[in-house]
């Protein structure tokens, strides 16, 4: 059984605490000892007390007030429940130490104070502000209606000077005889209405909703200089028929007179007297219609000016926005333009952590802030949000007590966003950084965000990176992760804080997982929207806002912070983002073409660029080698299952896999499963790629698809492979044509056309769609490639069919034919059983695999074949079109295992191909003859090749026509062609020990894998 409980404080001669056992077993035993262990006084923790209600233990009486023999030297005294000793103890009594209860009553302090020894003096009472600041002064005294021996404490009443008026909810504290002994919260807001502001008049109402009928002193600069004092001292009869008590609050200030230039701007600021914060949404500019207009074409000509990052498109944008302000200021008498930027020299932070839910994840959040805050400058604000756990409050109460910390509660659960501003009125006037009650910050990061923020004045705000947070997330945003197998967040935060010192890329916006947002923007832009509820797109449209005035969002690099995220919002996260996301994108239209703009960049790519490399750095020092394989994730097909064969089969010695690929955002990426990485490169970044390359050293280059990258990284990735263990497996004919297929702009087959012939096709039908070197000649287009092939150690080629095409167009280099792996086990043993009269076709039908001949096909045999059918098992290109003939059923696409169930239903045996290009091997023939069907394949290309080795079936002349087709398929019927020959099996389609010996040979033999597929 444990004992949780604390000492508070003492009233007079009484110690106060609480205490209870867990679990609740009654009420505890509280013995308090000195120094030496002899007991100085005992009592029971059974005392109601209000305040112990939000605890969460379900009773409130478990306080005590325990009497201790007056003592006037000092002691050391231990306080045990049940025998254990408890938060707060040992607990020092004598001189100069002060307990006391102070509360605010309109605009005063009231409350008493005593010293912990007999016969104290009353002490000089002084009240400071969370930042230091005084703000009350008074002198205690003792009462003669207070009869308690024990307990004769000196009372205070102590008035509030004006600067507490309208700065938000602050955390005033007590001091007696400068000794800090209470705290009180203390928000008193400011109403009132800026009636008229100029460079020679000020005039309105203000007035303490809480104390309507006092008086304050006022103050107006002129170009910072002070302009004219006054009062709220003048009656208005609007003002009290709303405010009962409010009986003079208006103020009506001449400001001294002086000469002014009609063509410059005033600044004018109306503070309390003696204040630095500015009343009415201030500081204000004020310019006549001259000065307006001036101001204004000042600006345009600066535009012209060749400012850094305006290209056309902004001069335009401004130059015209610009224009159509001065028509409107023309047309009015000048302007008054309210929250214009202050200079701000405070190093003062406040930290605003809201908490709900996850005690663990709370707790090891402020214990971080903790850690590596200056408990000097950074004040750190823990809001209680009405937590439903039980020992929520009673973990947070441990932390009211260290310096500079506050602890706010509130009384209902008012939700994230309100709650956030309730933090960021008690901030007012320093920085702030938002934070997550689920996050964990960590050494360096707090100076590093402040850093960032003060490197440029148009920076708004700063968001660290981490490991789960959206589109700040590390390695990346698809790939959020509790954990890295290779590397603690601890030991990431400080290769980022390393790597990334000072490195930042803007953002469309910020996250308030852990946000800084610069004082001189709050001021400006506000606290966030209340109407975005209880959460969720609050703190895009903040960043939104500051936007609007021209203030930076930005990332970063040098800071990561671990979030466990949406602890909080376990069960609402969708629909408050359901609820939030409409009224988000009706204020901002632009957002998430915006935000889906960024993620098609991968816009904080490079901020991660150097966790990577280090990441890679420690692998390989760690004894672990890579192997790079170059592939296009973008294009689906039989390259990124060869790709995965070839890997699977060779084991690649061993070596971890890092994929180069070029997606169909423009981006080369590099992926990485140990370490985990995802790193993005736009087409001109080639050069940081290969330092990342550089970095792990790979041990073997292998490239399945080139299409898809640049001309300007194949020509960087040539010089590159110098000297290097490579491999380059031709899965096409991209190398050479620009269409990858050698089918021309007119559907037929070249056969590998000259270049200027090329040249016409490519001008008539185009490139490839996913070919990013269109700007190429194929005359270029082909000189480029034979440069990258030529510095390869190893060229290959699926079959010999692809390999003769290659040597055609490049004679200088030599090609090896090496067929994919595929073992085979699991393969029919003999050719399928079944009728003739209906033909099965597989896979993705388009153009190039024949789906147009196939619908002629279907047509004619619709007239002279009638009993023949045709089962497409995938989809085409024309589905509707063969559909409607009558005699093609198409299934649609399938995932793999479904496949065999699919073939299960068919009652034919012969698979018909129809491709219009010499495909360089055909995993859709393997699949088919693996299942024991008989293929019927033209006579182009590398099936054609496959099936006269195998002996199993049958090769019709190309091109293709349907009348040739159906004969053929007539011919089998009737007899007149055997499609399988004496003895031959499907197996023979498949690789042999000696294919996949070479095959590891060539990619890293791995020795666990030496009798894979033998």
């Amino acid at each position: 059984m444990a004992v949780q409980g604390h000492v508070d404080y003492m009233e007079g001669a009484y110690l106060t605490g609480w205490a209870i056992a867990v679990p609740d077993s009654g009420n505890c035993a509280v013995v308090v000892t000195d120094a030496r262990g002899q007991q100085v006084a005992k009592g029971r923790a059974s005392r109601h007390r209000d305040d112990l209600e939000a605890l969460g233990f379900g009773r409130s009486t478990l306080a005590f007030r325990i009497a201790l023999p007056p003592e006037a030297a000092p002691r050391l005294l231990h306080v045990l429940a049940n025998g254990e000793e408890i938060s707060g103890s040992p607990f020092l009594t004598g001189p100069a130490l002060y307990d006391g209860k102070a509360v605010l009553e309109q605009d005063r302090i009231t409350g008493w104070v005593s010293e912990r020894i007999p016969g104290f003096a009353p002490p000089f009472i002084t009240i400071v502000n969370q930042w230091g600041e005084e703000v009350g002064r008074g002198q205690s005294a003792f009462s003669d209606e207070d009869t308690d021996p024990l307990f004769s404490p000196a009372r205070f009443a102590i008035t509030l000077d004006d600067k507490c008026f309208g700065a938000g909810e602050m955390m005033l504290a007590l001091r007696a005889n400068d000794v800090a002994f209470a705290t009180v919260l203390c928000n008193l807001p400011l109403a009132g209405n800026l009636d008229i502001i100029s460079a020679t008049r000020c005039g309105g109402w203000l007035l303490s909703p809480a104390v309507p009928g006092r008086e304050f002193a006022l103050e107006v600069y002129r170009n910072g200089k002070l302009a004219g004092e006054g009062s709220t001292s003048l009656a208005r009869q609007d003002v009290r028929a709303i405010y009962d008590g409010a009986e003079t609050p208006g103020f009506d200030i001449e400001l001294e007179p002086e000469t002014l230039l009609e063509t410059a701007p005033v600044a004018l600021s109306l503070r309390l007297a003696g204040g630095a914060r500015d009343l009415f949404e201030g500081p204000y500019l004020a310019a006549s219609r001259a000065a307006t207009v001036m101001a204004a074409q000042r600006v345009a000509r600066l535009i012209h000016t060749g400012l850094p990052g305006l290209a056309a498109g902004e001069r335009a944008v401004l130059t015209q926005a610009l224009a159509d302000y001065m028509a409107r200021a023309r047309a009015e008498n000048g302007a008054v333009l309210a929250r214009q930027p202050v200079a701000v020299s405070s190093n003062r932070l406040s930290i605003i952590i809201p908490i709900y839910r996850g005690l663990e994840e709370t707790h090891a959040c402020i214990a971080s802030v903790l850690a590596h805050r200056n408990a000097e400058t950074d004040h750190l604000i823990l809001i209680n949000d009405c937590s439903p756990e039980p020992m929520m409050a009673a973990m947070l109460l441990t932390c009211a007590h260290l310096p500079n910390v506050t602890l706010l509660a509130n009384q209902e659960n008012l939700g994230f966003v309100r709650t956030v501003n309730r933090g960021l009125s008690m901030a007012s006037g320093s920085d702030v950084l938002l934070l997550n009650a689920d996050t964990v910050l960590y050494a360096g990061g707090l100076e590093e965000l402040r850093r960032v923020a003060a490197a440029h004045p148009e920076i708004g705000t700063v968001t660290a990176l981490s490991n789960n947070a959206t589109i700040f997330s590390y390695p990346h945003p698809d790939l959020c992760r509790a954990a890295l197998e290779d590397v603690t967040w601890p030991e990431l935060a400080a290769l980022a804080l390393a790597r990334n010192a000072g490195k930042v890329e803007d953002v469309p916006t910020g996250h308030g997982f852990c946000m800084f947002i610069k004082g001189e923007v709050l001021r400006r832009v506000g606290h966030l929207d209340e109407a975005f509820g209880r959460g969720y797109g609050e703190e895009n449209d903040f960043c939104a806002r500051a936007a609007a005035l021209g203030y930076r969002n930005v990332a970063a690099g040098g800071v990561l912070v671990e979030h466990k995220e949406s602890v909080s919002f376990t069960t609402e996260r969708a629909s408050l983002m359901a609820q939030n996301m409409p009224r988000l994108n009706a204020l901002y239209p632009e957002y998430v073409p915006i935000i889906m703009q960024f993620e098609r960049e991968d816009g904080l790519r490079r901020l991660r660029w150097g966790l990577d490399a280090a990441r890679l750095a420690k692998a390989v020092a760690a004894g672990q080698r890579f192997v790079l394989v170059v592939s296009n994730s973008a294009l689906e097909g039989g390259t990124v299952r060869a790709a995965r064969d070839i890997e699977a089969f060779s084991g690649l010695g061993g070596a971890q896999v890092l994929t180069l690929s070029a997606d169909e955002k423009g981006l080369m990426v590099l992926r990485g499963e140990a370490p985990l990485l995802r790193a993005g490169f736009a087409p001109d970044e080639a050069e940081a790629l290969f330092a990342l390359l550089d970095v792990a050293s790979p041990a073997r280059v292998m490239v399945h698809q080139i299409l898809g990258f640049s001309a300007e990284f194949i020509s960087a990735f040539t010089a590159w492979l110098q000297g290097r263990e490579s491999l380059f497996w031709a899965h096409d004919f991209y190398s050479f044509c620009p269409r990858v297929t050698m089918i021309d702009a007119i559907g037929r087959f070249c056969g590998g056309a000259g270049a200027d012939t090329c040249a016409r096709c490519v001008k008539m039908g185009g490139a490839h769609e996913n070919s990013r070197m269109a700007e190429l000649t194929p005359a270029a287009h082909r000189g480029l490639m034979a440069g990258l092939l030529g510095s390869f150690t190893h060229r290959l080629a699926p079959s010999a069919n692809a390999a003769s095409y290659l040597s055609r167009q490049f004679p200088a280099l030599r090609w090896e034919a090496l067929p994919h792996p595929e073992p085979a086990d699991g393969v029919a043993a003999k050719a399928r059983e079944g009728s003739d009269d209906e033909i099965i076709l597989l896979g993705a039908i388009g153009p190039h695999k024949g789906s147009g001949l196939l619908l002629d096909i279907a047509k004619r045999a619709r007239l002279t074949h009638p009993h023949l059918s045709f089962r497409v098992i995938g989809y085409t290109d024309i589905d509707k079109a063969l559909k409607a003939v009558g005699n093609v059923t198409i299934t649609g696409k399938y995932k793999p295992e479904e496949l065999p169930g699919l073939l299960e239903e068919t009652k034919g045996r012969l698979g018909l191909f129809l491709s219009g290009w010499p495909e360089t091997y055909s995993y859709t023939l393997s699949e088919l003859v693996k299942h024991g069907f008989i293929p019927l394949v033209p006579d182009i290309g590398a099936p054609a090749d496959r099936v006269r080795e195998a002996k199993f079936g049958v090769v019709f002349p190309f091109p293709a026509t349907p009348e040739g087709v159906l004969q053929t398929i007539e011919d089998i019927e009737a007899g007149k062609i055997k499609p399988v020959a004496k003895g031959a099996t499907p197996a023979r389609f498949f690789s042999s020990p000696a294919t996949l010996a070479r095959l590891r040979e060539l990619a890293g033999h791995a020795p666990a894998l030496e009798e894979a597929g033998a």
